[in-house]
């Protein structure tokens, strides 16, 4: 279960341990979090099915479920709010409130999906290791077992190259967020503040501040008259889907390398007790070790590599779609942009410098353009 108060505990946690303990003591005092959940529902206090656990075996590998990935957790509900005193809520009124609600929950999601690609990095590094432990100690001697761990290397590898390539992409959005976007921003609304006059221009000031931010960070360009049916065909849509797959695709490595773990460190301590055994007279296995191979078994699934696989080319399909639908915003609209070897001129279609950089960051090798027009 997740609870307010078992919340604000990890926030106090967190102030206290970062740099944002040295923050001034009136923005932390008005500093806090909130769930984002329906009060109406009845399991609004559980995020997904509970965990499946085998009481008579803690190592059971449990096997990958596609649903699995789409089932919410508490950090799907969590945002940070801020409460304004009197009288700057003259300035950041309940819209202005709204507007960074939405930002936060945008660049809350980025990071949460660069910590759990780095995370599953870890993870991937730390499975590597325990396999070559296993290797050497003859885990794989038996040759049903060796074909396995070949297929699992295999998985592993095409894991970490799906893995890089959606951390690329995230990289270059936080950073483009980041000094792009927020930082030119920032020092924007300073100087517009520093030039009025009244109120009513620092008012002015914030709100136009707001909706740049909003504007360059791709989330406000669907049409609010056809927003169904055009969402998913807008810069915000796709890339809502890019980091719902990204997203899902980490929860699938976290799954899959925690039971990895699991297992070799079953089979470590199966192999540790044989080998005690043997030292003390006895015979080290009198029978086959279940445990030897299973984590092989378990990678080498063909429903893991059916995943895997279709992750890609969704994630490849979304981001080659944005990127065409990035190049209709930055250039004029009587150039296509996937002709570029043929000889054609491209010219800015507005002051859009950074987001074309973006767009060249994004795909500088000119892989997704060519994906595109073939």
């Amino acid at each position: 279960g997740i609870y307010t108060h078992t919340l604000s505990g990890v926030l106090e946690m967190a102030l206290r341990t970062t740099n944002a303990r040295f923050l001034p003591q009136y923005v932390l005092r008005n500093l806090g979090v909130r769930l984002m959940i329906d009060h109406n529902d009845p399991d609004r206090y559980w995020m997904g099915p509970p965990p499946k656990k085998n009481d008579d075996d803690d190592n059971d590998i449990i096997p990958w479920d596609d649903d699995e990935s789409s089932i919410k957790d508490p950090w799907d509900y969590v945002c940070l709010e801020y409460n304004i005193d009197s009288p700057l809520d003259a300035v950041v009124h309940n819209s202005a409130m709204e507007t960074y609600h939405q930002m936060f929950l945008f660049l809350f999601r980025l990071k949460r999906i660069e910590w759990t690609m780095n995370n599953s990095w870890r993870q991937s590094t730390e499975l590597n290791h325990a396999i070559l432990i296993e290797n050497k100690a003859g885990g794989i001697e038996a040759p049903n077992v060796r074909a396995a761990a070949e297929k699992s290397s295999f998985l592993l590898r095409r894991i970490a190259t799906i893995r890089q390539t959606m951390l690329h992409f995230i990289s270059n959005l936080q950073n483009y967020l980041m000094f792009e976007v927020l930082e030119g921003g920032w020092d924007t609304l300073i100087r517009s503040i520093e030039m009025s006059r009244s109120l009513d221009d620092v008012i002015y000031a914030h709100d136009t501040y707001l909706n740049e931010i909003v504007l360059k960070s791709l989330l406000s360009d669907t049409d609010e008259e056809n927003e169904e049916e055009t969402k998913s065909n807008t810069v915000e849509g796709q890339l809502l889907k890019i980091l719902s797959i990204a997203l899902k695709f980490g929860k699938f490595q976290d799954h899959i390398f925690t039971n990895s773990l699991r297992g070799l460190e079953s089979a470590a301590k199966s192999r540790k007790a044989a080998q005690y055994r043997s030292e003390k007279g006895t015979w080290g296995r009198t029978t086959t070790d279940e445990n030897e191979g299973k984590v092989f078994y378990y990678l080498a699934d063909s429903n893991l590599f059916q995943y895997v696989d279709q992750t890609a080319k969704e994630f490849d399909k979304a981001l080659s779609d944005l990127l065409k639908l990035l190049r209709k915003q930055v250039y004029d609209a009587n150039h296509v942009v996937d002709e570029k070897e043929d000889g054609t001129t491209y010219v800015l279609k507005n002051n859009y410098d950074a987001l074309g950089f973006l767009l060249f960051r994004l795909d500088f090798s000119g892989y997704y353009a060519r994906q595109a027009k073939s």
